[in-house]
């Protein structure tokens, strides 16, 4: 027997799928949408005993090695000698610089300076090492490997990324639970558990990884990292090492708590102070005296944000219970006017841009992914603060004219993703960006494409729903089959065979067929979800001939440099088209406007295309 049923309670309405004994609480929008784009509900549920339903099956990869997900609870079958699995010593060193450039100016949870001597001690005698230090350098392989892409890997190394990554998982698996995961007290320990969950997002399903994020949730409040060091009479070293990692696996459990469709109620329990903003170097463990801050950038400046924006959220919620939505609530419900989110918004973009994007270098990475997201959030956040679903529960419509701003919003915060996608230099952060994936707005642009099947605008939204999408479909893994990818594909054909039959309607010739079609259709076909018109049935190789003839909007964008892209996106899209500066147009069109708008089917589409609570992926997409 399957049941849905849609609970409504002083928390907000929430969504319980169950069948026999498996039964699954959707407890956030983004997974409440999707469900009604899965016919097959059960698909949803977590896995029995009886075998997997949350992915499509597929062939095996070569070389790719089955996990056992559950050997970090239970312990493997055999405990083999690792020893023996540690990389020789040139490949340990250079997985160890490859996590210091692509992995640890994203995370910042070690300390390079000592840490890197303990790996210089321990690699010339891998059978005598704490078994804590060792479950940390299989996770830093793990999380090193993941940042590279296959090629890189080859080239580097000799084997293919999927070997690599398979067999560096199960042996920090089996390093972890040496070293005693579940009842540990030791930070180092922790560490690893940290960076192996952050190295295992392609690979495990969300709803093991929400579990795998609880656990470290747990040990961080076994160990007290939820009380400020400088309340336990702990050094000042120590202090910050602490802060640094509380604050990482805060951000983490969020982000991974809406891919699972779940909230994260982890801010009440904390005491524990941002990290200060001051690099490795300014550290020591025996240091009597607190650094002084930096007033510039430092190698804290992304995770400083990613904290600043945690913060802020909690800080916003914290006149009510956490509600359906996570920290989101206040920013994405209707109990707050319009109006006064618009404010609180543009104080935190006016805090973001004050104390992070105006110290950034855009020629350095770390500055330029640091801006990018600095900038794209107050986009993020009015797509939560405005969205259809605000106006729904308030009896209203939105107005044609903040339609059209939110659709600008959405397309915004693809062009600042795309330039992450795009950029050579941004290639090492990729590992990241893959996991942050802009849900909320593709959701949104693919809804409106419904109804604004053709012109300028149109065909700029699908050339970025083409960049954005072909990089997390095309990749191998569980990622690219999960509900709400199939879901969000599912959209899109709706909204691209829209635009076909418009076309034909008026007797014009379509855009270029986006390259991702092809594999939205096959991946809705394996699941019978969707049986495109004739028109929008096509060849996989065809997409990528029709992709060559460029539409004036695909052309500009992809001529573009980065350096000329980033201050055109931040005067043209945040500065003018979106509502930080325009507050005004979105509360003059904040009524009911019958002639400017036609009512969404919100029945069908159940309360459609719901409130962005993100990251959490983050505090989301941060």
């Amino acid at each position: 027997m399957s049941l849905q049923s849609d609970t409504k309670s002083e928390t907000g309405p929430g969504r319980l799928i169950s069948k026999g004994e498996r039964s699954i609480y959707l407890d956030n929008y983004l997974w409440k949408t999707a469900s009604n784009e899965v016919q097959d509900a059960e698909s949803i549920l977590p896995e029995s005993s009886g075998g997997v339903s949350y992915q499509i099956p597929r062939a095996r990869i070569e070389g790719e090695l089955e996990l056992d997900e559950g050997a970090l609870l239970f312990g493997p079958a055999s405990t083999p000698n690792l020893s023996g699995l540690h990389p020789n010593p040139v490949h340990i060193f250079k997985l160890w610089q490859t996590f210091l450039e692509n992995v640890n100016p994203l995370t910042k949870i070690i300390h390079v300076p000592t840490l890197q001597q303990r790996i210089l001690n321990a690699s010339g005698n891998l059978d005598s090492m704490p078994s804590e230090l060792e479950a940390l350098m299989f996770a830093i392989y793990c999380a090193a490997i993941r940042s590279l892409s296959d090629e890189e890997v080859l080239q580097g190394f000799g084997k293919s990324r999927t070997t690599l990554l398979a067999q560096y998982q199960q042996a920090a698996q089996s390093a972890l639970v040496k070293a005693g995961l579940l009842k540990t007290s030791n930070m180092v320990t922790l560490q690893a558990f940290v960076i192996f969950i952050l190295s295992a997002r392609g690979e495990y399903n969300p709803h093991t990884l929400w579990s795998l994020s609880g656990i470290a949730v747990r040990l961080a409040q076994r160990i007290g990292l939820h009380r400020d060091g400088s309340r336990l009479g702990l050094s000042i070293f120590e202090t910050e090492m602490r802060r640094r990692l509380w604050w990482q696996i805060t951000v983490l459990d969020a982000a991974i708590s809406r891919m699972s469709g779940s909230t994260s109620s982890l801010y009440p329990l904390a005491y524990t102070r941002i990290p200060l903003n001051v690099n490795d170097s300014d550290l020591d463990v025996k240091m009597k005296e607190i650094p002084p801050e930096s007033l510039g950038a430092t190698e804290m400046i992304f995770c400083l944000m990613r904290y600043e924006l945690g913060q802020w959220l909690e800080r916003q919620s914290r006149s009510k219970a956490v509600g359906f939505d996570g920290y989101w609530e206040t920013i994405s419900g209707s109990s707050i006017p319009i109006e006064e989110k618009d404010r609180m918004i543009k104080d935190i973009e006016d805090v973001i841009e004050r104390k992070f994007a105006t110290h950034c270098d855009p020629s350095i990475p770390l500055h330029l992914m640091t801006m990018i997201v600095a900038w794209s959030v107050p986009l993020i956040l009015r797509l939560a603060a405005h969205h259809p679903r605000v106006y729904h529960e308030k009896g209203e419509l939105p107005t044609q004219t903040a339609k059209d701003l939110l659709f600008k919003t959405c397309l915004g915060v693809l062009e600042y993703g795309t330039i992450l996608l795009t950029t050579e230099k941004m290639r090492k952060y990729l590992w990241h960006v893959d996991s942050q994936f802009p849900w909320d707005p593709l959701i949104y642009i693919l809804d409106e494409l419904r109804h604004r099947p053709i012109g300028d605008e149109t065909a700029k939204a699908w050339h970025l729903i083409d960049v954005t999408c072909s990089r997390q479909y095309h990749r191998p893994g569980p990622r690219a089959r999960s509900p709400l990818h199939l879901a969000l594909a599912n959209l899109a054909l709706k909204a691209w065979a829209a635009h076909v039959a418009e076309c034909e309607r008026r007797h014009m010739s379509t855009i270029p067929q986006p390259n991702i079609i092809p594999t939205f259709i096959k991946l809705t076909q394996q699941k019978n979800l969707y049986s495109p018109p004739a028109s929008t049935r096509v060849n996989a190789s065809s997409s990528r001939d029709q992709d060559q003839r460029s539409t004036p909007a695909r052309a500009a964008t992809m001529d573009a440099s980065p350096f000329s892209v980033v201050p055109q996106l931040r005067e043209g899209v945040l500065r003018s088209t979106n509502p930080v500066d325009d507050n005004a147009h979105f509360a003059s069109s904040a009524g009911l406007d019958p002639a400017e708008s036609s009512p969404f089917d919100w029945a069908q589409w159940d309360a459609s295309f719901q409130e962005y609570q993100q990251q959490s992926d983050s505090v989301g997409y941060f």
